[in-house]
């Protein structure tokens, strides 16, 4: 019987131009895991060491003021390979950026060809598609990179809307403090999901999230989206309830309706009807958790004509756990 910690070797790889929260994240969120153990006897403990390390032969690296101490990434004692996002102006910065990241997408490959899982999220989806890693899988990224990745790895199937995807070995996530879901992610993996939980508890982190919906809403909201968008989705505010259709949308917003749908793919990577549902499950999930109107009323107010097509749209858009169904609905999913 095992009488001592097991040790989990989590490598996270450190590179000039890497984003600083992405490499400092999962050492915080791994030592902060260790610490929750400590009251496991010790024979079910998880004991993770994190360790920066470098795709070029340096002892360090040095990324935006901060100076990392590396250590080789041996990729026999590497369980898991967490990967920053690459830190950049625009897209022509980011394309400049990773291409000059040589060492780094031949090591990817090379831990990816030894069964090294690996976690990356926002732009760094981008450089571990630049290896071709992620052809013909899934994987997401932060919603506003959802056109750039589209553009320039076509083979990659992009699902920007999801916090965290998992395909294999290939763990990806949205923005950069999606960071912390990658490495409650590992520590779920590999301490059980209530070390998971409470660790997302300290953290004040809701590790229930599971759609950027509401943040491609609320950026879209305060004006960041194209001008066609921002009148699009006011308009579809005022009508969760009420039929439509594409081309009074397009009239209402002074465009041509294939004008209006390649807006919504560059923005919010769905079309006007994914992107509306989206809005509906929104509403429908705050009626939910915030009044004591029936399921009848809150599936009205939200353009469905019956609870039946509420939990249907609720578990293809919201991804409730069972626990979660059977709570807001009396019934399993």
């Amino acid at each position: 019987m095992r009488s001592s910690p097991r040790t989990v070797h989590v490598g996270v790889l450190v590179f000039p131009g890497c984003v600083r929260s992405g490499a400092v994240v999962p050492h915080d969120v791994l030592g902060l895991a260790n610490q929750l153990m400590r009251s496991r006897p010790a024979a079910q403990r998880v004991d993770f060491k994190a360790h920066w390390v470098a795709a070029r032969k340096r002892d360090r690296v040095e990324a935006g003021g901060l100076v990392f101490a590396t250590t080789p990434p041996d990729a026999a004692s590497l369980d898991a390979l967490i990967v920053p996002g690459v830190d950049h102006a625009n897209a022509d910065d980011l394309g400049a950026q990773i291409d000059a990241l040589v060492p780094e997408q031949d090591l990817l490959r090379e831990l990816a060809g030894r069964g090294v899982p690996l976690l990356f999220g926002c732009s760094a989806t981008c450089l571990v598609a630049r290896t071709g890693l992620l052809d013909g899988r899934s994987a997401t990224t932060s919603w506003w990179l959802g056109s750039y990745c589209r553009a320039h790895f076509p083979a990659v199937n992009l699902q920007a809307q999801d916090i965290l995807v998992e395909d294999g070995a290939l763990v990806s996530s949205a923005g950069v403090t999606s960071y912390f879901d990658l490495a409650l992610w590992l520590v779920g993996k590999h301490a059980g999901d209530d070390l998971r939980q409470s660790a997302a508890r300290m953290l004040l982190h809701d590790s229930r999230r599971e759609s950027q919906a509401p943040y491609v809403a609320a950026a879209l909201a305060d004006g960041e989206g194209p001008v066609v968008i921002e009148r699009a989705r006011k308009w579809l505010g005022r009508r969760l309830d009420q039929p439509w259709t594409v081309q009074a949308l397009a009239r209402h917003c002074r465009t041509s309706e294939r004008t209006l749908l390649r807006r919504f793919k560059e923005v919010a990577g769905v079309g006007p009807v994914q992107y509306l549902q989206q809005m509906r499950v929104e509403r429908a999930k705050a009626l939910l958790e915030s009044t004591l109107l029936s399921l009848e009323s809150i599936a009205v107010r939200c353009g469905y004509q019956d609870v039946s097509t509420l939990h249907k749209v609720f578990k293809q858009w919201a991804r409730l756990t069972p626990n979660e169904y059977r709570s807001r609905f009396g019934f399993r999913a």
